[in-house]
């Protein structure tokens, strides 16, 4: 039963990914309603994440700020049902890029690198179309999903167009036999589970405990550290900017600095333009006391 619950989800999502963008709005539309009005999905975490993060901020603007995050929510969901099924015409359409120059630079001097990047702004199409782009192979590590055929509708999702996804737990051994250079991509806003391999900042004015895995990988491999914002340009259209974050080999970081140092680039990210963040994911659910 639930082989066919998945099969028949995924069958409906991909028809569904053939409708064109206008439409697949207008249902974004209705999907705002129902999750914010109607189901309240996750409102509580929301409102604690942003009033703890902008303290400075009076009510108008939290209200005016949650509103905008499920209003962005909605279309990220259709965007990434639509992605799906979109092809290289679509993505060079709605996505742009300044400073390729620096991948480009890596590429010429056969240099991989670790590319750092948030849960900001539409991550699944700037991967995803990255190899139409940039002449690098690009390495995303991914965590794969309980449920095996979406894992799969993903997996095929994402590498269709050239790229490699890794799990998380094979990235190490990845690069030790990877013999090309590479851009690795990280994500690195996830919530860690537990305290082992996190290191502490002052993030969005809280305590936050933040994996280390870009900092132990740049080091132990002596990777160079790019840092890739995306930002919405308007609704379906997103801006890519890369700017190099550390050369770890000529700088000789202490123990957290990395980690700090993309942190903190994140914030001044998230700062910009806060409701294409996930603040609905429950961020600060580690204290420094557990």
């Amino acid at each position: 039963m639930k082989a066919f619950v998945s099969k028949t989800g995924i069958w409906l999502l991909l028809l569904l990914s053939r409708a064109p963008m206008w439409a697949l709005f207008l249902i974004s539309d209705v999907l705002y309603i129902v999750i914010y009005k109607l189901s309240k999905y996750r409102t509580a975490v929301v409102r604690k994440n942003l009033s703890l993060s902008f303290p400075e901020m009076n009510a108008g603007a939290l209200l005016k700020t949650e509103r905008a995050y499920y209003r962005y929510l909605s279309d990220l969901v259709m965007e990434t049902v639509k992605g799906f099924t979109a092809g290289e015409s679509f993505f060079r359409k709605r996505i742009s890029y300044t400073n390729q120059a620096l991948l480009q630079d890596l590429y010429e001097r056969k240099q991989s690198a670790v590319v750092v990047m948030g849960h900001s702004g539409n991550w699944e199409w700037v991967c995803r179309s990255a190899p139409f782009y940039m002449k690098n192979r690009v390495v995303v590590a991914y965590k794969p999903l309980t449920d095996k055929y979406f894992d799969k509708l993903m997996y095929d999702v994402r590498t269709e167009f050239g790229v490699v996804q890794v799990p998380m737990a094979q990235i190490g051994r990845y690069i030790l036999t990877e013999k090309e250079p590479f851009l690795l991509i990280l994500l690195s806003d996830q919530s860690p589970s537990d305290l082992a391999g996190c290191h502490w900042c002052r993030f969005m004015n809280q305590d936050t405990a933040v994996l280390t895995g870009v900092e132990k990988l740049a080091l132990k491999f002596n990777l160079p550290i790019v840092y890739g914002d995306v930002k919405r340009k308007e609704r379906g259209y997103y801006h890519c900017h890369f700017q190099y974050l550390l050369e770890v080999a000529k700088s000789r970081p202490e123990p957290g600095q990395i980690t700090e140092l993309h942190t903190g680039f994140l914030e001044q990210m998230i700062r910009e333009q806060p409701e294409t963040w996930l603040w609905s994911h429950k961020r600060w659910k580690l204290k420094r006391n557990d």
